[in-house]
This record gives C-alpha cells, sequence and structure tokens, in this order.
C-alpha cells in the first residue's frame, strides 16, 4: 500500500477493504452496519482529493468545520488541505462506501488529459482547509457504480485490479468533465428510473448471449418492455455507445480473443461472431484494432 496523508482508526467497517491501484490513487470500500453508535474521527496531513459515493444510506459528517452530507444518488468531491473530520452513525445504518483517493500530481495529470486547459489544477479548486461539491450521479455513472458493487460483492483473491482501475478512471473522468462545465446536451434529455436502468442491463445481458445472431431493435425493445425510440437514447446513455456499436465491438474484441487464444484462422472467427463477409469483417478489425485480423493470426 502507498503512503496516503490519512489518519484514522481502522474498524470491520472502515475500511473494509483498501486497495492501492497505482501510486497516487487509492480506493477505499467501507461497509457494515453499526450494532451501537460508533463515533470516528479522521484527518489528513497533506493534501489529497476524494471522491465519495455512499451506496445505502446517507452519511452525515464535518470536515474542517464544515458539515459534510453523503447521499445516495451523489457523487461527493472534495479538496482537502491538512484537515480534521468528525463524524457519527447511529445503531442500524446501513453503510456502503467508496472512497477514492487521488494525489495532487495525479489530479492534476487527470485535469489535463481531460481537456481542463492549461491552469486548471488541484489547486485551483481548493479553498482553505476543505472544499466540498455534489453532482447528482448520471445513469452511465449508476452503471460503473454497480459494477462496483458487484466487484466487491464478488470478490476472491485474485482481483481483477485492471478492470477495478478501468471503473475508477471512467468516474474520474464524468466528474472533472462536471468541474469544467462541460456538458452533454443528448445525456441532459435522458431521465431514466430505476427501472429502466434494470431494464438496459436485461438488453446488455440479452446482446452479450446472442452475439452471433443478436434480436432487432424492435425484438429487444419488446423483451425488454420499453419503447424502442427511448431503448435507442438510454442504451447510448447508459454505456456510452448505440446498441449496434456496441454488438459490433463486442463482436470484434470476441474475434479477437478466438483468434489469439483459440487459434481460430480469420473466416472461422468472422463466422463464429455472426459476420458472414470476411473482407467486411477484415476492414473492420482492423478500424478498431489498427490490424488485420490475418495478421494476428500470423502472429
Amino acid at each position: 500500500m502507498s503512503y496516503l496523508p490519512l489518519t484514522f482508526e481502522t474498524s470491520e467497517i472502515f475500511p473494509r477493504k483498501s486497495i492501492t491501484l497505482r501510486p497516487g490513487i487509492h480506493i477505499m470500500m467501507s461497509s457494515g452496519i453499526p450494532e451501537s453508535s460508533l463515533e470516528r474521527k479522521n484527518g489528513t496531513t497533506s493534501s489529497i482529493f476524494e471522491l465519495s459515493y455512499s451506496r445505502r444510506d446517507a452519511l452525515y459528517g464535518e470536515v474542517g468545520h464544515r458539515a459534510v452530507e453523503l447521499k445516495p444518488g451523489y457523487a461527493s468531491l472534495g479538496f482537502l488541505n491538512q484537515a480534521h473530520g468528525h463524524s457519527e452513525y447511529d445503531i442500524g445504518v446501513d453503510i456502503r462506501l467508496y472512497s477514492i483517493w487521488i494525489s495532487p500530481s495525479v489530479f492534476n495529470d487527470f485535469c489535463r488529459a481531460t481537456g481542463g486547459g492549461s491552469g486548471t489544477a488541484f489547486q485551483s479548486f481548493q479553498h482553505g482547509a476543505y472544499y466540498n461539491c455534489n453532482f447528482k450521479t448520471s445513469p452511465r455513472e449508476e452503471s460503473i457504480l454497480y459494477k462496483l458493487d458487484d466487484f466487491f460483492n464478488h470478490e476472491t483473491e485474485e482481483m481483477n485490479l485492471l478492470f477495478l482501475e478501468s471503473q475508477i478512471l471512467e468516474l474520474m473522468s464524468l466528474n472533472l468533465e462536471r468541474l469544467f462545465g462541460k456538458s452533454d446536451a443528448e445525456q441532459a434529455e435522458v431521465s431514466l428510473s430505476r427501472s429502466d436502468m434494470d431494464s438496459l442491463i436485461l438488453a446488455h445481458e440479452i446482446l452479450l448471449s446472442r452475439l452471433e445472431n443478436p434480436p432487432s431493435l424492435l425484438e429487444l425493445s419488446r423483451l425488454i418492455q420499453m419503447n424502442d425510440c427511448k431503448l435507442k437514447r438510454a442504451f447510448k446513455h447508459y454505456y456510452g455507445q448505440t446498441v449496434y456499436g456496441f454488438i459490433r465491438n463486442q463482436r470484434l474484441e470476441k474475434a479477437f480473443s478466438l483468434i489469439e487464444d483459440q487459434h481460430l484462422n480469420v473466416s472461422q472467427a468472422a463466422f463464429s461472431v455472426g459476420y458472414t463477409n470476411t473482407g467486411h469483417f477484415s476492414q473492420s478489425f482492423l478500424r478498431k484494432f489498427g490490424i488485420y485480423p490475418s495478421q494476428l493470426v500470423r502472429k
């Protein structure tokens, strides 16, 4: 575990899991239900950024003499210098908290990578010992958080840390774009209920199970009981790509695996994922991976 400028008492709940993904990027997962009233004090010894999500009940505390509320359905962004915190938890409160810690230098790298512009850095958002802002989570963000829930619910000794890091990086990208004031008009037009999101997850599972012969958009909309126009808009909003774009990408990724791992030839891989025209398959493969499938076969 790399050094984190944090001071806190550990317990069975806080944190239940603590993982360093790379220098300057760390995630803590806290989970449990207190059997008695719980009081915690913590602090920071130098500057750090925190991105937090409460997945169960609302949590309350105080940092640097400022009241803090972590509500389900919201991302909480905190810019800390040297600050002390205090929080209390009642009996029976359901705690499921993700705390993503980013060092200022890595935060600044992320700002540049997401197009924040020159002069945009950790110090741009830091005001005193503690500054906090909250954003309502988007359906795309909730999709990532569902994946984190599943990851930690089914963790094994050999965890896929690359997958975990990819989810954390996407969460950071989404929230940095909010900080920079970048808006997505299409996102703003889509409002999804929890039932809608469950339907989209079902659509995702159906498509993965039928890559070789996927349902039409109308058939898929009937299977998940969602209007086809809403399905098109909602799927792109939720997964960041169209239904057909998702099918194409998944087919090509599966074909890549079939060639590399199972040593299929070009025609076998193409037919296995539903392509009937090997020429079209080869061109699509080239656009996605930068090489022809025949080159991968020879390797």
